[in-house]
């Protein structure tokens, strides 16, 4: 249940804004722009994240309503392996912020930082590896 709750806090993080920026130079008044969880991944990235953190919602569904298939693997590994990788994903996010623009503006510069979203998020994946850790 702890992974099914944390990979759910990460989908739900995913639309609240990760990361704030504002564009300032040359005598121009700083423009703010933010990007949110959904924005600071490419597209196949977006996707494997949204796989990942299904994995453990759906174990702790079937495990709920007493009908979980026979899975290839042990449901404690794959719920495991899902939370490690959730945690090197967003992880990467908050070591190297993205831009949240996709322009260089000559004679402008970009000032990101984190918001609080960004941490919920990577403890929601710390959740599904803790989780998939403890069902093992």
């Amino acid at each position: 249940m702890l992974a099914g709750a944390g990979g759910l806090v990460l989908l739900l993080a995913m639309f609240l804004p990760w990361f704030d920026g504002r564009l300032s130079g040359r005598g121009a008044q700083p423009v703010p722009v933010t990007a949110t969880g959904w924005e600071s991944y490419g597209g196949f990235f977006d996707v494997l994240i949204v796989a990942l953190a299904a994995v453990p919602i759906a174990i702790a569904v079937g495990r709920a309503a007493g009908s979980l298939p026979v899975l290839p693997l042990e449901q404690g590994v794959m719920v495991l392996g899902a939370g490690v990788l959730l945690v090197v994903m967003v992880g990467f996010r908050v070591i190297d912020p993205p831009d949240v623009i996709d322009v260089a503006i000559p004679g402008l510069e970009l000032d990101t930082s984190r918001k609080p979203p960004l941490f919920v998020a990577l403890l929601a994946a710390g959740a599904v590896g803790v989780g998939g850790r403890l069902q093992r």
